[in-house]
């Protein structure tokens, strides 16, 4: 199972659209596509609910027509893995957010959040939190970003890859 990870997209504050690289991701086919909040526009989230599987939450930054379609946050089951998706900007900060992320779903094997606009991958408690970073608007020196999860068949180990963007118009 492929699953396609998208944060922080900013549209249209700061990009105009989703670059093409999302839009290329998103056509070839992930079984999954998950954001995980601040897309900030009615426009983004119409353009990923074309896909049959999305499963969004929204940000603190998501105009009222976002979150009146979205959760703040959504426990999903897959190939009998729990993934917690939230945005991000509610768990603590500083060194104990990574110990929030972890805890804050009952039994979840994998955390998806956003909010840092920096992609990260940490396993804590047996816990794998993953940010892929954003996709137009990143920060600490990172570029723009999204990520995969890859879930094998049977009870292998999920694989995780953050992809670097190629430059984004604005």
């Amino acid at each position: 199972m492929r699953i396609l990870v998208i944060s922080d997209t900013h549209v249209p504050a700061r990009a105009d659209a989703l670059p093409g690289e999302v839009a290329a991701a998103l056509a070839s086919g992930p079984d999954l596509v998950i954001h995980a909040g601040d897309l900030t526009s009615p426009a983004i989230l119409e353009q990923l609910e074309m896909s049959p599987h999305f499963k969004g939450v929204s940000g603190n930054m998501d105009p009222p027509e976002v979150t009146a379609s979205l959760p703040r946050e959504r426990v999903i089951e897959v190939q009998g893995l729990r993934i917690g998706v939230l945005h991000g900007d509610g768990p603590g900060r500083g060194p104990d957010m990574a110990e929030s992320l972890a805890t804050w779903f009952d039994e979840a094997d994998i955390v998806v959040s956003g909010h840092t606009h920096r992609p990260h991958l940490v396993v804590l408690d047996g816990v794998y939190l993953f940010n892929p970073g954003s996709a137009t608007d990143p920060r600490g020196g990172s570029a723009p970003s999204i990520g995969w999860i890859e879930i094998p068949a049977g009870d292998g180990f999920p694989s995780f890859s953050i992809v670097p963007l190629g430059a984004v118009s604005t």
